[in-house]
C-alpha cells in the first residue's frame, strides 16, 4: 500500500516461485481491478491459475528462452534485423499497437481509408480484433471497428502523431 498499488497503472511480478507470483497477482487485482498484471511463470500448467487469479499477461522466461533459440536457428537474419530495429538507439523505427477508442472517426473506414500509411508513412502488420483474435497483415479492405488495436511499424514520431488524431 505505502508503493500505491491502488493507484498504480501496472505492475511486473517477477518472483523466482510461481506460488508467490501467484498469491501477489491475486492480492495485486483484489486492491486495484484495474492494474494492469504481468506476471512470471515457470510452470506452464499455472497458468491457468494465474489468469483466473487476475494477471493479464504470463511470460515464461523458459518457454520464451526456446522460442527465441528456435528461431535463431531457423531464421537468424530476420531475428537479427528485429533484434537491431527494437534495440537501437540510432534508429527510430519501432513496432507498436495503436488503439482505436470507442469514437474514433477511423471506425467503419477500410485501412485504406484510414490513409495511416500516406498520412503517417505507418505500416499496418496485424491487427488484435475487439474479440481477442489476431489477424496478421490485413488486407486494405479490412474495415476498423471500436477497440481493435492495430500492430503497426514506423517512425516514433509519425506513431504519436496518429495516436493523437485517432
Amino acid at each position: 500500500m505505502n508503493a500505491g498499488i491502488d493507484k498504480a497503472a501496472g505492475i511486473i511480478i517477477t518472483l523466482p516461485s510461481d506460488k508467490d507470483n501467484l498469491y501477489i497477482t491475486m492480492t495485486a487485482r483484489m486492491l486495484n481491478p484495474k492494474i494492469r498484471i504481468i506476471t512470471r511463470v515457470t510452470d506452464k500448467k499455472i497458468e491457468p491459475k494465474l489468469k483466473k487469479a487476475g494477471a493479464n499477461g504470463i511470460v515464461s522466461p523458459n518457454f520464451i528462452g526456446a522460442l527465441r533459440m528456435a528461431s535463431e536457428m531457423i531464421r537468424p537474419t530476420a531475428v537479427s534485423f528485429l533484434d537491431q530495429m527494437l534495440r537501437s538507439g540510432d534508429g527510430n523505427l519501432r513496432i507498436h499497437d495503436l488503439k482505436i477508442p470507442d469514437r474514433s472517426s477511423m471506425i467503419g473506414k477500410t485501412l485504406m481509408e484510414s490513409n495511416l500509411k500516406n498520412r503517417f508513412d505507418l505500416l499496418v502488420l496485424g491487427v488484435r480484433k475487439p474479440n481477442r483474435e489476431m489477424m496478421f497483415n490485413p488486407a486494405p479492405s479490412y474495415v476498423l471497428e471500436k477497440r481493435s488495436t492495430l500492430i503497426i511499424m514506423g517512425n516514433i514520431e509519425n506513431i504519436q502523431k496518429a495516436r493523437q488524431t485517432m
